[in-house]
């Protein structure tokens, strides 16, 4: 769950993908191929045009297309670094009143229903400890919940426990939101690898 764009992510995965096989390609006829080698060669004299003692023309010209290339990749990777992220939000709630026709805004902090559900939840005989996230997914809102029971507890008894507290706090809120229930797997102090379920 976080607020990465797939598209953009899969973009620069196939992107990346695609220079390095073509690198990777290119070396091996380069090292094989008499031909590619001597075309190796005449395109390495361009970079010959970036030096001080290039004509003034041609130098321009080489610098254009690295400086085009620099802004390019710089903003490609503006892109991809303020699409990354966990997708956490600060926020669980944000209403301004305009689909009722009532004036005010309503904004619920996450850190409140966090702090709620943690104590409700943490009163639940069945756990040992949780944590409680709240995150934006393609633009809504949801709530992880991570519960390590204790040892030899029903995870029916806990996801049971949990739903009831979900309701009521859908209730209080007055809206459904999404929620994920991981249930790790052992009692606290296991060593055994956790799994969600």
């Amino acid at each position: 769950m976080n607020a990465t764009n797939r598209g953009v992510g899969r973009t620069t995965l196939v992107l990346v993908g695609l220079a390095l096989l073509a690198l990777g390609v290119g070396t091996i006829l380069v090292q094989t191929v008499p031909w590619a080698a001597s075309t190796w060669h005449d395109w390495a004299h361009v970079l010959g045009d970036l030096g001080r003692d290039a004509p003034r023309e041609a130098s321009v010209t080489a610098w254009t297309w690295v400086l085009g290339g620099a802004v390019v990749l710089g903003v490609l990777a503006l892109v991809v670094l303020t699409t990354l992220g966990g997708g956490r939000t600060g926020t669980v709630v944000e209403d301004d009143g305009s689909a009722d026709g009532v004036a005010g805004a309503v904004r619920i902090d996450a850190a409140a229903v966090q702090h709620a559900l943690s104590s409700a939840i943490g009163d639940l005989p069945e756990v040992g400890s949780l944590a409680v996230d709240v995150y934006r997914v393609r633009g809504q809102r949801a709530i992880r919940i991570r519960v390590r029971p204790r040892r030899g507890a029903s995870p029916r008894a806990i996801t049971t426990g949990v739903e009831g507290i979900v309701e009521d706090l859908d209730a209080l809120l007055g809206d459904r939101l999404p929620v994920l229930l991981e249930i790790a797997r052992g009692g606290a102090g296991s060593g055994r690898t956790d799994r969600v379920h």
